[in-house]
């Protein structure tokens, strides 16, 4: 009995450790671990070639280190890097970036390094989300360069 616990725990420790270094990229819904691709070669880049919202993954940092990735829509305006959250309350990776606002984010192939700041003050709202600004339950962040 005693060799059979061994033997969980060390099956245990091998799976943490695997989803701590092994990405698995989210799919729609469902969420993922770490983010798979190479770094984007220019960290402060022009979001120019972003037309209109374009589908992307982000990546959080969790307290029991295994990352958390998700899927979100991003859009550009005004040379910044927006995401938005519906129902924001009930999701896990706000808290995430509430506790450690380092993200990735990745668009395309790439992976960008960000820091994701949420948008509190309403009239800035308003501007970014063209008259949208205040609908319950929805965050705005801005993903600012580390």
């Amino acid at each position: 009995m005693k060799h059979i616990a061994l033997i969980l725990v060390a099956v245990v420790i091998v799976i943490y450790v695997g989803l701590i270094f092994i990405p698995i990229d989210p799919v729609e819904r469902r969420p993922g671990t770490g983010l798979s691709g190479d770094l984007a070669s220019a960290q402060d880049t022009d979001w120019s070639f972003l037309q209109g919202r374009t589908q992307a993954w982000l990546e959080t940092r969790t307290w029991y280190l295994v990352p958390h990735s998700i899927t979100v829509s991003a859009w550009a305006d005004a040379g910044d890097l927006y995401v938005g959250c519906v129902r924001c309350d009930t999701k896990t990776w706000p808290k995430h970036v509430a506790r450690d606002d380092r993200v990735r984010l990745k668009i395309g192939d790439e992976i960008y390094q960000r820091r994701a700041v949420r948008i509190t003050d309403p009239a800035e709202r308003e501007k970014i989300m063209g008259g949208r600004g205040e609908r319950p339950g929805y965050a705005l962040f801005r993903m600012d360069p580390r």
